[in-house]
């Protein structure tokens, strides 16, 4: 069990941040390799490690932040959208999305194609943001309540249509992770009871590949993007769903 929480935390971490989806991959992979369904406060730990390992990446970034409060205000605004529209729409997609393997490859290969065809290259920083363009890259965000679009690339995607230089559309969908994933982890910790050991190997191995992994990711991620952009994510997406696509049409 510990083996398997590992590589969940791992395929956790390092898909939360890279712009592939985190969900797509948890759901495809779980019936290719049997890794079966973790209990809900497992879920909330990984959840857990990869918010602790945002939040370690950006301390560079807060004085930052602080030092110009429209870039918090835009967080802000960014944040509203998709807090309200997964509210309202998270049971629904929940309960008809999870197991639909085939549409959660094609979302994959669509915004891999959408990936691959974005050439914008923006001046814009996070000081100069609107309030539009934020709201903007808020809604888009919400889209990412489907399995196989991927929190961090709709919100890269949005930041780059908008103007935002490379670093700053991550610098961005990373400041917004800090809402929204911090956000979701501990509302499910508030909901969910645990009368288990938080220390069990288990527990510990997975929130720890979990932090680990989302840390290298950043680091990862910003480089990435400012040197090939959306691309590599691109062709990694339609690779993947047409293997997974192929995988799940034959069994």
């Amino acid at each position: 069990m510990t083996g398997q929480a590992i590589i969940l935390g791992l395929i956790q971490g390092l898909t939360e941040f890279f712009p592939i989806s985190s969900s797509a991959h948890l759901i495809l992979l779980r019936p290719v390799f049997n890794l079966g369904e973790p209990s809900l406060w497992f879920d909330v730990l990984l959840h857990g490690g990869t918010w602790f390992a945002v939040l370690i990446y950006l301390l560079p970034y807060y004085s930052r932040a602080f030092r110009h409060p429209r870039i918090i205000l835009n967080i802000l605004l960014a944040t509203i959208p998709a807090g309200l529209l997964g509210y309202l729409l998270e049971d629904i997609v929940e309960n008809y999305l999870r197991n639909r393997f085939l549409e959660i490859c094609l979302l994959l290969i669509i915004l891999g194609l959408v990936f691959l065809m974005v050439k914008e290259r923006g001046d814009k920083t996070l000081e100069n943001m609107t309030g539009k363009a934020a709201l903007f890259i808020g809604f888009a965000q919400a889209l990412a309540l489907f399995p196989g679009v991927s929190r961090s690339g709709i919100t890269l995607l949005a930041g780059l249509l908008c103007g935002l230089q490379e670093k700053e559309a991550v610098l961005f969908s990373f400041f917004l992770s800090v809402t929204t994933i911090g956000g979701a982890f501990i509302l499910g910790i508030r909901n969910l009871s645990f009368s288990g050991n938080l220390l069990s190997p288990e527990l510990v191995s997975g929130f720890l590949a979990s932090l680990g992994s989302g840390l290298l990711a950043c680091f990862l991620l910003l480089k990435i993007v400012e040197k090939k952009g959306l691309k590599p994510f691109g062709y990694y997406r339609i690779l993947f769903g047409g293997i997974m696509f192929i995988w799940f049409l034959v069994h």
